[in-house]
């Protein structure tokens, strides 16, 4: 399976939770606030611009997930 494989299958599998949490009443906001500090802490990638384009890409699911 490649990378690209594993990786849309987890957005897919992160949109459906985020939508099935948002429907049973948690914010998508504080969902995507507490990923967002835990890219930006130490358990996130490397470097400011490695996290940067995380949290921006975090931002985009959140987007497509609030739809």
């Amino acid at each position: 399976m490649s990378n690209q494989a594993q990786v849309d299958a987890l957005e897919h599998l992160l949109i459906a939770v985020l939508k099935s949490s948002v429907t049973n009443g948690l914010s998508l906001d504080h969902l995507v606030a507490k990923a967002q500090g835990s890219l930006l802490g130490s358990d996130g990638p490397g470097s400011p611009t490695e996290k940067a384009q995380a949290v921006s890409y975090l931002n985009h699911i959140a987007a497509i997930a609030g739809r």
